[in-house]
C-alpha cells in the first residue's frame, strides 16, 4: 500500500485571497475544521483552522499563558460571538494561515502517516517535494477507511 492509494486528490482548500466568511461555508459545507490555504501557484502557505478562529472570539487575557480557566464572568452573549464573527468574515483568510511543520509527499511510506497522525494531527498536506504544490490531503478517516478495506485480504 502506498501513500497515494491513501490520501484524497479531490479536496477542499482555499486561495490566499478567499476570506473568512468563504472558508466558513467551505468548512460547514466538507464538515471540516480546517482547510490547506495556497498561493496562486498552488503552493502549500498552511492551514486555515477553526481553533484559530475562535480565538478571535475569546478574550485576550484567556489566551495568554496558560489562559483563563474560567469565562463564566464574562457576558458575551451568542449575539455577541456572531457579531465578533461577522466582523472578520470579510478578511482575507491569509492572515489567519498556521504554517504546518507536518506534510506527507506523494512517495512517503504509508507508516509516515500513521505515525504523523498518531501525534496528533487531524489532516495532513501532501505537497509535492519538487514544487512544493499541495496535491492532497489524508485524514485519519482517510487512513482508517484504507486499512479497514483491505483488512480481509
Amino acid at each position: 500500500m502506498s501513500s497515494p492509494t491513501i490520501y484524497q486528490t479531490d479536496f477542499p482548500f482555499l486561495d490566499e485571497t478567499e476570506t473568512v466568511g468563504v472558508a466558513l461555508e467551505r468548512m460547514l459545507d466538507n464538515r471540516v475544521t480546517d482547510l490547506p490555504v495556497v498561493d496562486a501557484s498552488g503552493a502549500l502557505l498552511g492551514m486555515f483552522r477553526l481553533d484559530r478562529l475562535y480565538a478571535n472570539l475569546l478574550p485576550r487575557a484567556a489566551l495568554l499563558g496558560k489562559g483563563m480557566q474560567d469565562l463564566s464572568f464574562v457576558s458575551d452573549t451568542l449575539d455577541d460571538l456572531r457579531a465578533k464573527m461577522r466582523a472578520i468574515e470579510g478578511d482575507p483568510v491569509r492572515g489567519y494561515v498556521e504554517r504546518v511543520d507536518d506534510v506527507i509527499h506523494p512517495d512517503d511510506p504509508p507508516v509516515e502517516i500513521v505515525l504523523q497522525l498518531h501525534r496528533g494531527a487531524n489532516n495532513l498536506p501532501v505537497v509535492d517535494r519538487d514544487s512544493g504544490r499541495l496535491v492532497g490531503m489524508v485524514s485519519s478517516r482517510d487512513l482508517l477507511a484504507t486499512l479497514r478495506a483491505g483488512a480481509g485480504k
